[in-house]
């Protein structure tokens, strides 16, 4: 499923990484790995979601560009409401019910999340997911709108490039 974040397959330019001014952003699931967590201060064989995020911005140079924030979504009791969070932010859970994942249906789902930097316990700085929204709770202006609708129409007219033409 995301065979492209494959430690074998990675492609790794000077500028492959970059750090997020903190604010909300929207974002498209690019791809999700479901795996289990290797944490020490996880219950033994707790179930893990990776997924990553597709967050679009605006270089310096006014281009647009894309970075891939790893949001990673354990599967056990005290977690929970960060699933359901995400799963809300994304469109997959009803009004009235469990929280539902539908793993086949969740590449491609987009949403809005708080975006923070933060520090491992190695000293390199990088993007957290703070918050998911869900969509009645979006905030009327993110830090990438610009970048976000240019994407979008990007995304759009590729598609319409991608349409085949039937010939009769």
């Amino acid at each position: 499923m995301a065979d492209k974040y494959n430690i074998n397959n990675l492609e790794l330019d000077d500028n492959s990484f970059y750090l997020l001014p903190d604010g909300d952003y929207h974002f498209t699931v690019d791809s999700h790995e479901v795996g289990f967590a290797t944490s020490d201060k996880l219950p033994q064989n707790t179930q893990q979601i990776t997924c990553y995020l597709e967050i679009p911005y605006i270089t310096e140079d006014g281009e647009l560009d894309t970075v891939v924030v790893r949001n990673s979504l354990n599967v056990y009791k005290k977690a929970l409401f960060a699933i359901r969070q995400f799963v809300e932010c994304i469109g997959m859970v009803p009004e009235k019910g469990k929280v539902k994942i539908d793993l086949d249906r969740m590449d491609g789902l987009t949403g809005v999340c708080s975006i923070t930097s933060r520090e491992s316990s190695r000293g390199n700085e990088f993007n957290n997911v703070q918050a998911f929204y869900p969509p009645s709770k979006t905030p009327a202006v993110t830090a990438n709108d610009e970048a976000w609708k240019k994407s979008q129409a990007k995304q759009e007219a590729s598609v319409m490039l991608d349409v085949p033409f039937l010939n009769d």
